[in-house]
């Protein structure tokens, strides 16, 4: 029979490729990592990986057994964390930490409704990177995190999530771009020109992400949206243009291939076991309630 260590180093194993890769995430020496996976191989009667120099390549059947292991120690995860969450404590603060695509008024609409009910409450709301943010959910420094989904099954870290509404991805080009006087644009058009894209959309690792070669890569939305007034295009969330289309500044470009908006879901992630308590649980269903609202 198999420990619950030696199911996680068996899966850092299979994600690192090595057990010296292993070790270092898992913060063990390379013998005991190598210990483990030996003691997990007589266990299950088979080997599971073939070590190739530095490498430890997986066999046929760990390939198979790994996403069984992964799905019992994220529960093993998630009964660690819901245990911790059942002390009470008082709740004074709110920290929800946003991606850039996050919309206003979602968040100005969520505000709202813990202050009705929580007046005294204290809301802060932080800006960071996908990273950061799941980082700061795990280490207890927020609450809540609002992020796009990458349509994975597991998160990066052991959280888990509300899906809200959608946000709605379209292209875009300044009035005078060569792009906007075309009454139909193909991706080969889009190709053909620089493309802007937020760093932020990028790390998704979404397929609609980089179409033209020609790729510049910015941080901040409003200096992106200043680049393409002079040149090229970028996909951005419909919600977070109207201002600049509503200006005359920036236009949107009407794409043969994909004549609606491309949609990317949001969610709002928060540590296993958060909703024990009335505060959290009241503001995830205001935040699924204001959420759906996005389409």
């Amino acid at each position: 029979m198999h420990t619950l260590e030696q199911l996680a180093t068996f899966i850092a194993v299979y994600e690192q490729g090595s057990y010296s890769a292993a070790a270092k995430l898992l913060g063990k020496s390379r013998t005991t990592v190598r210990e483990h996976v030996m003691a997990f191989e007589d266990g299950v009667g088979y080997d599971l990986f073939i070590i190739d120099g530095r490498k430890a390549i997986p066999t046929e059947k760990a390939s198979k057994l790994y996403f069984q292991a992964k799905v019992v120690d994220k529960q093993n995860r998630e009964l660690h964390y819901f245990s911790q969450s059942l002390f009470d404590s008082d709740v004074h603060s709110l920290t929800v930490v946003h991606d850039v695509f996050a919309p206003l008024n979602l968040m100005v609409s969520i505000e709202k409704r813990v202050k009705e009910h929580y007046p005294n409450m204290v809301i802060n709301w932080l800006h960071r990177t996908r990273q950061e943010a799941l980082v700061m959910l795990k280490e207890g420094q927020a609450d809540f995190a609002l992020m796009p989904n990458r349509d994975m099954a597991f998160a990066e870290t052991e959280v888990t999530w509300k899906t809200l509404g959608h946000l709605h991805l379209k292209c875009y080009a300044a009035k005078d771009s060569p792009l906007s006087a075309m009454e139909a644009v193909t991706i080969h058009h889009l190709q053909s020109e620089t493309q802007y894209i937020s760093e932020n959309f990028l790390a998704l690792n979404v397929g609609f992400a980089k179409i033209s070669p020609r790729f510049h890569v910015v941080s901040n939305h409003d200096l992106l949206c200043e680049m393409i007034k002079q040149q090229g295009w970028a996909a951005m969330p419909e919600d977070y243009m109207q201002p600049y289309l509503k200006s005359g500044e920036l236009v949107e470009l009407k794409l043969k291939e994909l004549p609606k908006s491309k949609m990317i879901g949001l969610n709002v992630f928060f540590a296993i076991g958060k909703d024990n308590q009335k505060v959290f649980a009241d503001t995830i269903d205001w935040f699924v309630e204001e959420g759906h609202m996005l389409g």
